[in-house]
């Protein structure tokens, strides 16, 4: 709980740093960037969370870091907080949330559909349509392929879930009969 109210905080704060500067998308992708970056490189991650490590070696190598990975000032001021402040491993929570304030500020909804195979374009437009006209929001979809559901699609969109894959009907089907057979006495 502790861990999301931290994140929280630390992801509206850089967002509006972000917001003043308008380079919310640059900064965005920064920290994308810096997160990849860091899943790469185990051992920066680890480096960067170690408090028994001396803050100003941190900050220097987020100083180096700046000129490989092209970071701005304001990220690399952000950083140079956690590090301050020892909340550098919320980084993950951090972009979590960031990417949330983003998308409430540019109208953007992710809609997760998952599918058997992977969707043709005219079917992605067609999701993606049909959820934009509903929302009147901009619609990214998010695509996961899960052969298991065997046909059909699981839709996600603002928390809510529309289940009309096959392997869900051959259940409730299943259940049906399963029902009747019982109470008719089959």
């Amino acid at each position: 709980m502790l861990d999301n109210k931290l994140a929280k905080r630390y992801a509206g704060a850089l967002f509006k740093i972000a917001h003043d500067a308008g380079r919310i998308e640059g900064i965005f992708k920064e920290l994308n960037n810096f997160i990849d970056f860091c899943k790469n490189e185990i051992c920066l991650k680890e480096f960067l969370s170690q408090t028994f490590v001396d803050k100003k070696e941190r900050r220097e190598v987020i100083n180096l870091l700046s000129k490989e990975l092209s970071l701005s000032r304001e990220f690399v001021s952000f950083m140079h907080l956690l590090i301050e402040n020892e909340r550098t491993r919320y980084l993950p929570k951090i972009l979590q949330e960031f990417s949330r304030l983003r998308d409430d500020f540019l109208g953007i909804i992710i809609v997760n559909v998952i599918s058997a195979k992977k969707l043709k374009d005219e079917e992605a437009l067609q999701i993606k349509n049909m959820f934009e006209k509903a929302l009147s929001k901009r619609i990214v979809i998010n695509e996961k392929v899960s052969p298991e559901i065997i046909g059909g699609y699981i839709i996600n969109v603002e928390g809510k879930s529309y289940d009309g894959s096959i392997k869900t009907q051959l259940e409730n089907f299943y259940n049906y009969l399963k029902q009747g057979a019982y109470v008719y006495g089959g």
